[in-house]
């Protein structure tokens, strides 16, 4: 049996909001901050257990992001699905029981129904894509600020 083309299955398992949580757990995203043979210059593990709703909430925040991905990817399969089924029959129909230039008539709607959902879907990655730019640019302002704020505290 050939595999469907159309299956991403494979692909959506990188936005499994668990899979996608392990990787903001404080331990693993402050393990890469320290040094593995030199001796820690203040207590980790403290600022791990002093943060840990914050962090817990970041998990929550990152698992929804996830699942958001997840379901543009879901519409994106959907869109494309409604696209091209009416399609895809009127094809099967037409080789079963047609010649060959309603065969090529059927193949070139699906050519433009095929055209016409990617550009759809490209439109959805696009604003999901604008949208997280946008959220990213917002927040940058902050972090300068609480930079600024932690540099005068020297």
């Amino acid at each position: 049996m050939t595999k469907n083309p159309f299956d991403m299955t494979e692909m959506f398992k990188a936005f499994d909001p668990a899979e996608m949580q392990k990787a903001f757990q404080p331990q693993n995203m402050f393990a890469m901050f320290q040094p593995p043979q030199q001796p820690q210059m203040f207590d980790m593990e403290g600022m791990i257990k002093a943060n840990q709703r914050n962090f817990e909430a970041l998990q929550e925040a990152n698992q929804a992001a996830a699942a958001t991905y997840k379901d543009m990817l879901d519409k994106q399969m959907e869109v494309f699905g409604t696209m091209t089924k009416h399609v895809r029959e009127q094809y099967q129909w037409a080789e079963d029981n047609a010649g060959a230039d309603t065969l090529k008539a059927k193949q070139e709607a699906m050519n433009e129904a095929v055209e016409e959902a990617l550009v759809m879907m490209k439109k959805l990655a696009d604003a999901t894509r604008e949208a997280n730019e946008k959220a990213y640019e917002q927040v940058k302002g902050q972090v300068a600020d609480a930079v600024e704020e932690i540099k005068k505290k020297k």
